[in-house]
């Protein structure tokens, strides 16, 4: 689904931040330099046989053609876990169910002309469904990767989330 949002009416962009998760510093979408997006974010790791995951190839700022776990921000009235299987859904056309939580995380920087601060809830969930589709506009490419062969760059926080599956707390 690709998300469009009005332009804010206050001065101090709150009400655009509090329904859509991030704002626009100067609240001007079309001349804007630095946009900020904030939020709570679930990511998903979705594994396959012979040791291998799903990532997908990002065709969105922030980390636009980066590699990176299946996920988004939540929506108004979902749960962090709803957030996760719509997100499959969409950006994959799996559909999943949750195994287990991997961590809560905190994503924080500058990239691509946007400020990012998110609050990722990671997931391990098994496929149950579908097919393999990429999200139009959203994704460039979905491929499989052995856990010893990833990528040498993956978005925001996203190789952390890997290592604490490979490792878990216990």
């Amino acid at each position: 689904m690709k998300r469009s949002y009005p332009e804010s009416n206050d001065s101090k962009g709150k009400n655009f931040e509090k329904l859509y998760g991030f704002y626009c510093n100067d609240h001007n979408q079309r001349g804007c330099k630095l946009r900020k997006f904030t939020g709570k974010t679930s990511t998903a790791i979705i594994p396959f046989p012979e040791g291998k995951i799903l990532l997908v190839k990002r065709d969105t700022v922030p980390f636009k053609g980066y590699w990176a776990l299946p996920g988004g921000r939540m929506d108004p009235g979902e749960t962090v876990e709803q957030t996760i299987v719509r997100e499959c859904k969409e950006e994959t056309g799996l559909d999943v169910e949750i195994v287990r939580k991997i961590g809560e995380y905190v994503e924080k920087g500058v990239k691509d002309e946007v400020e990012y601060e998110y609050y990722p809830t990671c997931f391990l969930v098994k496929v149950v469904g579908g097919e393999i589709k990429r999200q139009e506009g959203e994704i460039q490419e979905i491929r499989l990767f052995r856990l010893q062969r990833l990528p040498n760059q993956l978005a925001f926080e996203h190789l952390k989330m890997i290592e604490d599956y490979m490792n878990p707390k216990e």
